[in-house]
């Protein structure tokens, strides 16, 4: 087998030309990252091809004829063929095999192409004459090209018919369509090269060309990346390169006139030299604007709103209401990409079905606003199994939507729907987008569906959030309204006196024109309660026949039943004489006593389509409440059990106030931020209730809380927290400006009881999260420990958390209300706070200290000490500069004296507060080492205090598994090879064999070998 090479002959334009469009390839897949699997390994693949194609331009030209030049051409081009195979048979797989290749046994035909051209085997000779180069490829690459054929490409082209048979998508298979083809014509072409005279000419290259083609338009055409975006950031890398060489040629010519100095190929190669550093300067001092300008040119209105709708997706999850979320989201979106119409589709409530909620545009001919999923369409099904996006036309095309109801498939045509794409949070689809067709019917580029996919992905955790707190409000809403109606309804014993009363407030929940409570009496239906503000073609009191009327069909099926629009259809008698009152909209429902049907609530309106399923379903409620005064008085008691507010003062309970606190931990905890928690407790007020009594105390509560209500925002809660304690959560609060507000309402209630001349003010305790406390608990502990420290102060005053240790205690006792905890939990949030990459650091060294105390049969007070000490072990760290604490590197000398005085620091700070002292000598000394070379006095052996050398190990132990700035965390069990080796020189060797053994138990649950954690502590 051999080839002859004619210099520069038109052969070398073949390769040229199909290095060329590789070159295109590699530049359109480098504008678009990031990569996904596929993308990378047809980038590996693009790479050899086009090197293939550019090396054997050298070998086919007339450039480098030496013998020994030619002959390393000629093995180049070999093994750039072979390893070209090898990866297009891996970006093959990708689309057959979704999981990474372990052992990419393939190279093995690669690394044999090289050993074999290395020993001389490859090729087998070649000539060089007058006549062209003749080479001799010999046999090896006969059976190297048969091996892989009938391992690699056979597989592979297999695996590919027996994908693309089993896909359901439509696109996929096309992109298989052409894999398929382009990997017959990589067969034909490079085996073409065998062929009696074929080797003058370069077939193979034919191939690689034709292959470069099929796969600039897969990618192009087929979507795996688009064209556009490559287009505007290559004008924009244009621009920016452009505007600086044309800037450094005006330059180089104004000195050319100005010095008339001759310009030859030196003068030119050192200014280049010297201009690109300037030209690459200028570039980037521009690449802002430039980029600005030229997405504005080039997709003009749409980037202002792509640009909102980024700033919106950042700060998705601080939009005040689902109402602003929903609408700003679809229309944002829906002008980003250029759409006719869109619609959001959000569950009903009480349902699994999904309904348009938001629509764009928000015109009431909207089609899209009528559009309805069922909560089993085979639509819902495909989106959160299958895949985010699903477009319409795949509902006639593909077999999972067979069964799909022909009349939902008639909706979504009617409602012009082209794409679905579902909004996904935590594999539950918690909201569907609708997408009409693109303006003047143009088809949705890529860039297109990556934003509306991103966009999606990063809105639908808020998405969730929102809806759930708009049902929370909306049960909260229909709990007051049934709560309040309930309370008219049964206000008196004949519903006749008070009918008029219950259809008024019902007025401000639905439209009501026509209300009438209608008893069923035998075979007649009798209107025992009536109002209307349009007139009645029956008055209370009156009875007309049962049969063919709605409430017999309503009584028989015990559900309600609604028609929309009478003008459009009514299906019984009663609805000719609706109609002459002007009545349109009109529901009816069951009254059931004890099971059984004892007539209707029905209430109508002259406006059609009023009544909205949510509607519906609490009128339902309310009909059962009149019904039955005894499943209401029921109802109502489950009303107030399950009621957040405190009926006395109007505030929120202390039930929803632990919910609220919780939440609002949670919540910071994830996003970041900071919230403030007031405290409030009255002075003198069981001394005002023993001597004016209950009723009078009660009234001074009512006004309290009102007077906090109105002292706060609205985006604030106030609560009753217990007799005469009440709560405010300040959200987005410091504590200075905290404490602005409890000033006004410790203000406030003086100024209001002092003009009453009652005797009773208010203490305040303010905390702040996260500085004062990181769960609710050490947050309610520290502002319960500032209000009582300003009760024992005076009272009718505030005080903040964070100055208890401050300042000096008036008098002894001061603490002897949980204090000790206080000031426990209050510094070891300090530490936290002050070196977030030791957060929780103290709590594990306490878990793990404890457990070892107990280990070695020490008693509980001692137990006790050690947990105090060892949620303060870090406490000096606060006097510790945030340069050294989070340095990254090697610290210096004087950096480590700086960290060296945190124990003697922390023993100081907790020697100041009575209770803590006993931890002093812990503290002080769990940087000692059982051989005397600790800090910070030296100490060896037993002379080091007991309880410091338990923290000791907990704290090394800890440190070791626990990321730092400057290294990675340990694996558990390398951490229990590092105290094995201290034993007997950092640590006490009893106390490691002890903890060891605690470890390889497997307690406390923390700790267990072999998984992975995080390192030592500076």
């Amino acid at each position: 087998v051999s080839i002859i090479a004619q210099p520069m002959n038109t052969h070398a334009l073949i390769p040229l030309i199909a290095s060329v469009a590789y070159i295109a390839l590699i530049v359109i897949l480098l504008f678009n990252r990031p990569w996904q699997r596929q993308q990378r390994l047809l980038f590996l693949f693009l790479i050899p091809a086009m090197m293939w194609s550019l090396t054997d331009i050298f070998f086919r030209s007339d450039f480098f004829m030496e013998h020994e030049v030619k002959l390393v051409l000629v093995k180049a081009v070999i093994c750039l063929v072979i390893l070209t195979v090898v990866q297009f048979h891996y970006f093959l797989c990708s689309f057959f095999r979704p999981q990474r290749v372990k052992i990419p046994v393939a190279y093995v035909f690669v690394i044999g192409t090289v050993a074999l051209a290395a020993l001389g085997y490859i090729p087998e000779s070649i000539e060089i004459g007058t006549s062209g180069i003749n080479v001799a490829y010999g046999i090896w690459i006969l059976a190297i090209g048969l091996l892989i054929l009938s391992t690699l490409a056979g597989k592979d082209i297999y695996s590919l018919v027996q994908r693309r048979k089993a896909s359901p998508d439509p696109s996929e298979r096309n992109q298989i369509a052409y894999l398929l083809v382009a990997t017959f014509m990589m067969i034909v072409f490079l085996f073409s090269v065998f062929a009696p005279g074929a080797g003058e000419y370069p077939l193979a290259h034919i191939g690689n060309l034709g292959l470069a083609c099929i796969l600039t338009y897969a990618v192009v055409a087929q979507r795996l990346v688009d064209v556009r975006v490559v287009f505007r950031r290559g004008l924009t890398w244009a621009g920016y390169y452009g505007l600086g060489i044309g800037l450094f040629a005006l330059l180089f010519f104004l000195i050319h006139r100005l010095l008339d100095f001759d310009i030859d190929f030196a003068t030119l190669a050192l200014a280049f030299g010297l201009g690109m550093p300037i030209i690459i300067f200028l570039a980037h001092r521009v690449r802002g604007p430039l980029r600005e300008g030229m997405e504005r040119a080039l997709i003009r209105q749409r980037y202002y709103y792509r640009k909102r709708l980024s700033d919106f997706t950042a700060k998705a999850h601080g939009v005040p209401s689902l109402q602003e979320f929903g609408s700003e989201l679809v229309s944002l979106l829906s002008q980003s990409i250029d759409c006719r119409r869109a619609c959001l589709l959000l569950p009903y409530t009480g349902s699994q079905d999904f309904s348009a909620r938001f629509v764009y545009p928000p015109v009431e001919d909207n089609p899209m606003r009528k559009l309805r999923l069922r909560g089993d369409s085979p639509v819902l099904t495909w989106l959160s199994q299958k895949a985010p996006i699903l477009p319409e036309r795949n509902l006639s095309i593909l077999p999972e939507f067979a069964g799909m109801w022909q009349e939902e498939k008639e909706e979504i045509r009617s409602a012009e729907v082209e794409i679905f794409i579902s909004l996904m949070n935590e594999g539950e689809v918690v909201a569907v987008l609708a997408v009409g067709s693109k303006q003047n019917n143009q088809l949705y580029t890529v860039e297109d569906m990556d934003l509306v996919e991103f966009v999606a992905r990063n809105v639908a955790a808020s998405m969730k959030k929102e809806y759930v707190h708009e049902q929370q409000r909306e049960r909260d809403e229909e709990l007051s309204i049934i709560n309040r109606l309930t309370g008219v309804i049964t206000s008196r014993v004949n519903i006749e006196e008070i009918f008029e009363t219950f259809a008024n407030d019902l007025k401000e929940f639905v439209d009501v024109e026509w209300a009438t409570a209608a008893l069923i009496q035998g075979d007649q239906l009798h209107f025992l309660a009536l109002s209307s503000a349009i007139g009645s073609a029956w008055q209370t009191g009156e009875t007309i026949p049962l049969e063919g009327t709605a409430a017999e069909r309503v009584c028989a099926e015990k559900k309600s039943l609604y028609e929309a629009d009478l003008a459009r259809h009514h299906r019984f008698w009663t609805g000719e004489y609706h109609l002459r009152q002007g009545i349109r909209s009109i529901v009816y429902l069951p009254l059931v006593a004890e099971g059984r049907a004892i007539g209707t609530l029905i209430l109508a309106t002259r406006r059609p389509d009023a009544y909205s399923p949510r509607q519906i379903r609490v009128l339902e409620h309310l009909a059962l409440q009149i019904a039955m005064p005894i499943e209401n008085s029921q109802l109502y008691a489950k009303v107030e059990e399950s009621s957040r507010i405190d009926q006395l003062t109007g505030l929120f309970n202390r039930r929803h106030f632990e919910e609220e606190i919780s939440g609002g931990i949670a919540l910071h905890s994830r996003y970041g931020g900071i919230f403030s928690l007031l405290l409030l407790d009255l002075d003198g007020f069981k001394t005002y209730n023993d001597i004016y009594g209950h009723p009078s105390g009660d009234e001074i509560l009512r006004q309290i809380g009102r007077t906090i209500n109105d002292s706060i925002r609205s985006a604030d809660q106030a609560f009753r927290y217990g007799g005469d304690e009440f709560v405010v959560i300040l959200p987005q609060t410091t504590a200075d400006d905290a404490y602005t507000v409890a000033e006004r309402i410790r203000a406030q209630i003086d100024t209001e009881m002092k003009a009453k001349e009652i005797a009773v003010t208010c203490s305040v305790g303010l905390a702040s999260y996260p500085s004062d406390g990181l769960m609710s608990s050490e947050l309610v502990t520290s502002a319960d420990t500032a209000l009582y420290y300003a009760k024992r102060t005076g009272g009718n005053r505030v005080y903040l958390s964070s100055k208890i240790l401050s300042e000096p205690a008036p008098e002894s006792g001061i603490y002897t209300r949980g204090s000790s905890l206080s000031a426990v939990y209050a510094l070891a949030a300090a530490v936290e706070a002050k070196d977030p990459y030791v957060y929780g650091h103290s709590r594990k060294v306490n878990g793990y200290a404890v457990a070892l105390a107990e280990a070695i049969g020490l008693g509980p007070d001692e137990v006790t000490r050690i947990s105090t000490a060892a949620l303060l072990h870090d406490i000096g760290k606060i006097a510790i500069p945030d340069t050294i604490l989070n340095k990254k590197g090697k610290l210096r000398p004087e950096d480590w004296e700086v960290i060296k005085s945190h124990p003697r620091l922390g023993a100081n700070i907790v020697g100041n507060v009575p209770s803590l002292v006993p931890c002093a000598d812990g503290i002080l000394h769990h940087h000692e080492c059982w051989d005397g070379s600790g800090y910070p006095d030296g100490l060896k052996g037993e002379a080091i205090p007991r309880d410091a050398r338990v923290l000791a190990v907990a704290d090394a132990f800890d440190a070791m598994i626990s990321s730092r700035p400057y290294r990675d965390a340990y694996p558990h069990q390398k951490a229990v090879e590092e105290l094995r080796k201290g034993a007997g020189t950092k640590f006490d060797p009893k106390l490691v064999e002890v903890f060891i053994g605690l470890v390889e138990a497997g307690y406390p649950e923390e700790v267990k070998v072999g998984e992975e954690a995080g390192g030592e502590e500076r």
